[in-house]
């Protein structure tokens, strides 16, 4: 199974050594976690700038994001939903498997 190695530093401090499984038919982890690097930077950089959002209103901004670009996808919606569904859960599991660390501080 391919997989993604990606480690994620919390606000808190915390690291947090992640290895999401990736959907057989993804093409490069690379260009993958690249474009997750770039999402999670995007929403820091706008939490920072914006009024005081709860993590709650993160959480819904970003499953409406994904459920437009499933929809834009143009497949199926049964499809494409249910593909959705299945690489949450999995991320999911990876993210809650996963051990967390202090920050190594320098």
């Amino acid at each position: 199974m391919n997989e993604l190695a990606y480690t994620a530093i919390t606000s808190q401090g915390m690291t947090c050594a992640i290895r999401f499984p990736l959907h057989p038919e993804n093409g490069s982890p690379a260009a993958i976690g690249a474009l997750l690097t770039g999402v999670l930077d995007a929403l820091s950089t706008n939490l920072a700038e914006s009024a005081k959002l709860s993590d709650g209103d993160v959480l819904q901004a970003l499953a409406m994001a994904v459920a437009i670009r499933a929809r834009m996808t143009g497949s199926d919606p049964a499809v494409s939903g249910r593909l959705v569904h299945e690489l949450i859960d999995e991320a999911l599991a990876a993210v809650i498997a996963a051990p967390t660390h202090p920050a190594a501080r320098n």
